[in-house]
């Protein structure tokens, strides 16, 4: 592992985050893993480590037995960061994960 400064993905973290705020701000319901990472401040790699251990919310969009893609949703990472704001303290994510219920959804969105 090369431990280089990478301006490429620096690049791509920022475009993550910039994206991540547009969608934000737009109300949209989902983020990709690397917003989702963008907004949290862990790298992509880790994000995707804890949805794959179950550790973090993510809905899987793919055909049985096809690749596919995760999207994350907003909720869930507002409700983490409000939790920890309000908590005024440490959340343990896999902890947190096993008690998260999505909000649910209004007669409006249904």
């Amino acid at each position: 592992m090369t431990t280089t400064n990478q301006p490429w993905r620096a690049e791509l973290r920022s475009h993550a985050l910039r994206t991540a705020m547009a969608k934000r701000a737009a109300g949209v319901p989902t983020y990709s893993v690397p917003e989702a990472a963008a907004l949290l401040s862990v790298s992509q790699e880790h994000l995707y480590r804890l949805i794959h251990a179950d550790a973090f919310p993510a809905v899987r969009m793919a055909m049985s037995g096809t690749q596919g893609r995760y999207v994350v949703p907003a909720s869930a990472v507002d409700r983490l960061l409000g939790e920890t704001d309000a908590g005024g303290g440490r959340v343990e994510v896999s902890e947190w994960t096993a008690n998260y219920t999505p909000a649910p959804r209004s007669a409006k969105e249904a």
